[in-house]
């Protein structure tokens, strides 16, 4: 039985061999899928040697299928090895987007107790026309002609 390289546990691989290859493509399209003790069997051809698959380990110390399974399986481990990977890379993004705005807003001396200060820029420059008293006092304006028809009628 094959054992994990890191963790030292089972497996649960094994490795069968057939006179024809035929034999081994009915396998694979056969059995391979099917569930025996509710767990599915998933059935591979060999593809050769290559360095650093000696063993019928993958990168990861695990199955070569783990590597690329991404579905749930607790009789297997849990998520596969794509999926954890995954998700590390976007917990690594994660910490050096936070750290690229701290510093980015550090530098400009916009973090205040809590760091949620934004700084303002140039949009805050441009400010809205503000209301004058000569705004109100002409309510009646042209607005007042286009609708007085309407207003005598009442």
């Amino acid at each position: 039985m094959g054992l994990d390289r890191h963790q030292k546990t089972p497996c649960g691989f094994a490795f069968v061999e057939y006179y024809l290859h035929s034999e081994a493509v009915a396998c694979l399209r056969y059995i391979s899928g099917t569930k025996l003790d509710e767990r599915i069997i998933r059935c591979d051809l060999d593809p050769g040697y290559k360095e650093g698959r000696q063993f019928g380990r993958g990168r990861s110390g695990g199955q070569v299928r783990d590597e690329f399974r991404q579905e749930y399986d607790s009789g297997r481990g849990g998520w596969g090895h794509q999926r954890l990977e995954m998700e590390r890379r976007q917990q690594e993004q994660d910490r050096f987007r936070q750290q690229v705005q701290f510093d980015t807003y550090a530098a400009i001396g916009g973090l205040g107790q809590a760091g949620a200060d934004v700084p303002t820029g140039e949009a805050a420059e441009r400010s809205k026309r503000a209301r004058s008293h000569e705004d109100y006092d002409d309510q009646d304006g042209d607005e007042g002609k286009r609708f007085r028809s309407e207003r005598d009628d009442e």
